[in-house]
């Protein structure tokens, strides 16, 4: 009976003993495991190319970078992407940007003093982030767009992207319209004013044709800013993906220089806008000082505002006449080539039927 105790106590010492060494193995194991920190993993997944035409000349772009993450949290990731030119290769420009989320972190400084920081952190686990760059480029022209991945000082993965075809891309907006050029020409004069003609090149940016426009002219004297002239005229609607021509006629005042503001309107918003100078100064007389005699002078212009005249008047675009046929002088009355012949002929005919007889 005393063996079968003897027994039984060292069975459960033993089944104790090996419980207590489970205890303890696992506790190790989850202390050392517990140390040990998971390794995050970081790739370039995507690159994706947003544009928006600005004008007729500039394209918004932007390279929205797909990132994707998995293992332990980190930060002070960031990303690097270059511009080249799709031709030379010539660096054109680059941008970086950390890559995550902002957290707010509070730690004791070395005074003891409670403080706050931010930091930019991938959270722990499987996931993506994304981040956009963007630049400005010609519409015309192709590129390359290289990004790097960067972990603190560490070089992690790179990909590149190409972008072509910008040209095709159509300004936003209901109207784009740009005013290429304005011409002045002298139409005539009137005491002390001048009459202008300005003539306005109005290229339409889109491929659809506006709604019906108002452009606004102002001229304005150069020397005082005070306005001399103002007129608001109707120019219909202009043709999609062509350039129109737009005339309005101002009053000016002669031997003054001018400012010329034009404007064109949809509705209540500007859409487009030009300049220009008049400079009817150098047709006023001028006075000049003789140092021999001590007298002053008045010379008049070596030019006159009517040389500028154009000799006949410039056609309006609904009275344009055929290349070739502007300035041809009218027919004169009569019979003409074909008649002279034919009254020739009867004559020949006659005289013969005389002497035949």
């Amino acid at each position: 009976m005393k063996d079968e105790l003897n027994f039984m106590d060292r069975s459960i010492l033993s089944i104790v003993i090996v419980v207590v060494l489970f205890l303890l193995f696992a506790g190790l194991l989850l202390a050392v495991s517990g140390g040990i920190k998971e390794e995050s993993h970081l790739w370039i997944r995507n690159i994706d190319i947003m544009a928006d035409a600005v004008d007729e000349s500039e394209v918004n772009i932007t390279a929205i970078i797909v990132i994707e993450h998995e293992g332990d949290a980190t930060s002070d990731v960031e990303l690097l992407a270059k511009l080249y030119d799709g031709e030379t290769g010539l660096l054109l420009d680059e941008k970086s940007a950390p890559v995550g989320t902002i957290e707010y972190r509070r730690y004791m400084d070395a005074k003891g003093v409670m403080q706050e920081k931010k930091v930019i952190v991938i959270e722990k686990g499987r996931g993506t982030v994304e981040t956009r760059l963007p630049f400005t480029v010609p519409r015309e022209g192709s590129y390359r767009v290289s990004v790097e991945l960067f972990e603190g000082d560490k070089f992690v993965t790179s990909r590149e992207t190409r972008i072509s075809g910008l040209s095709t891309l159509e300004v936003k907006g209901d109207v784009a319209l740009k005013i290429r050029d304005v011409d002045f020409a002298v139409n005539g004069s009137s005491g002390d004013r001048t009459l202008i003609d300005a003539t306005a090149y109005i290229e339409n940016l889109k491929s659809k044709d506006t709604p019906p426009l108002r452009m606004l002219i102002k001229a304005e004297d150069a020397e005082t800013g005070l306005l001399v002239d103002k007129i608001e005229v109707d120019i219909g609607t202009l043709t999609g993906s062509g350039t129109s021509v737009r005339s309005a006629r101002l009053n000016l005042l002669s031997e003054r220089d001018h400012l010329i503001d034009l404007t064109i309107w949809n509705g209540d918003k500007i859409v487009a806008e030009g300049y220009g100078l008049v400079a009817l100064s150098p047709f006023g007389n001028r006075t000049e000082f003789i140092p021999v005699t001590g007298t002053v002078v008045e010379k008049e212009p070596e030019v006159k505002v009517e040389d500028f005249i154009s000799p006949r008047p410039m056609p309006t675009p609904d009275k344009m006449m055929p290349y070739g046929m502007e300035g041809m002088a009218p027919r004169a009355p009569g019979f003409g080539l074909a008649g002279v012949i034919f009254a020739l002929l009867i004559a020949l005919l006659v005289r013969r039927d005389k002497h035949g007889r």
